[in-house]
């Protein structure tokens, strides 16, 4: 659960490694649900703009009318509004956490220690680290980040930029990465727009689910998963959620991450992964720097990342 692309992002890449299997369930309320390959699981979409109670409600009736052997629940332990809190103990299955990570206050304020420590088999982390709240419970597994993609996988670099990005091969590469909530497109199509003002030889394009309203359609594109558009930009500019960060950090593609403020998540505290800015001017400022190292790539290396979604498999 949750409106963003993270959630769901992290279910589809260990469901679709499990779904080879297993039957895999997805429970979700992101707005993008509609818009993606489901990538051979099933998927429960639960519509983004019901009320709290009603969003509960089907949450624990999927639940509790659904056999399965294992129940995974992503960030939130009690659930996104506390939803799972009393039926968690009825579950005689198995259950994981996975934990990713969350501010410290909240874990505090819903007691979190001791409700994941009596309700939760296994926590899983997946490539946040060691000092994240609760990684030191006597349960916690980690692994490394978890990708929709396993590198072997990724489409050639050249085919990306010619039928997916429209952009020839010697030309160096931009990509603003509007990942995050809806009501930040309008900032993303302004960035979008002033690097193509300040970058004229590079090809800038926003990669969106919808075009912003106030962007040029031929520098937008919607594709899924966003991974495999990073692996051919030069430079990535987005905020500095769970899977800009660790996708461009397994590329080795240079991220300048704006940290957006978040109920739980803190992405202040990620974006330290990457290039920090605070405005379109210092992004514009850092890309010139960048540009200097970058040269455009033209060929395709494949990268050698680990994939955690494979990893956690084993644990689960």
């Amino acid at each position: 659960m949750g409106g963003g692309w993270g959630h769901l992002n992290r279910a589809l890449a260990l469901g679709r490694i499990a779904a080879v299997h297993k039957s895999v369930q997805i429970i979700t309320n992101s707005p993008y649900a509609k818009h993606i390959n489901h990538e051979g699981c099933i998927i429960y979409s639960i519509p983004e703009n019901n009320d709290f109670l009603t969003t509960s409600q089907q949450v624990r009736k999927i639940i509790l009318q659904t056999e399965c052997d294992r129940l995974i629940i992503d960030t939130f332990p009690r659930g996104l509004g506390g939803e799972l809190a009393d039926i968690l103990p009825q579950l005689h299955i198995r259950r994981i956490l996975i934990h990713r990570d969350i501010n410290p206050d909240y874990v505090t304020a819903k007691n979190l220690r001791s409700f994941v420590a009596e309700n939760y088999n296994t926590v899983i982390v997946p490539g946040e680290g060691e000092d994240i709240p609760l990684a030191d419970l006597a349960n916690v597994q980690h692994t490394a980040p978890w990708l929709i993609r396993n590198a072997a996988e990724l489409p050639d670099r050249i085919t990306v930029r010619s039928h997916i990005l429209k952009v020839k091969p010697d030309i160096q590469l931009i990509l603003v990465c509007a990942a995050g909530n809806a009501s930040e497109l309008t900032f993303f199509a302004q960035l979008t727009q002033d690097l193509q003002q300040n970058f004229p030889d590079c090809a800038v394009r926003i990669l969106a689910a919808n075009c912003p309203a106030n962007c040029p359609e031929a520098l937008w594109l919607s594709h899924h998963p966003g991974i495999e558009c990073i692996a051919a930009a030069d430079i990535v500019l987005g905020g500095a959620g769970y899977n800009t960060v660790y996708e461009c950090a397994a590329l080795g593609v240079p991220l300048i991450a704006f940290a957006w403020p978040r109920l739980y998540d803190r992405q202040a505290k990620r974006a330290t992964k990457a290039y920090k800015v605070q405005n379109i001017k210092q992004a514009i400022a850092t890309v010139k720097i960048l540009l200097d190292k970058e040269k455009p790539k033209h060929t395709f290396c494949l990268p050698n990342y680990i994939n955690g979604a494979v990893q956690a498999i084993d644990h689960i």
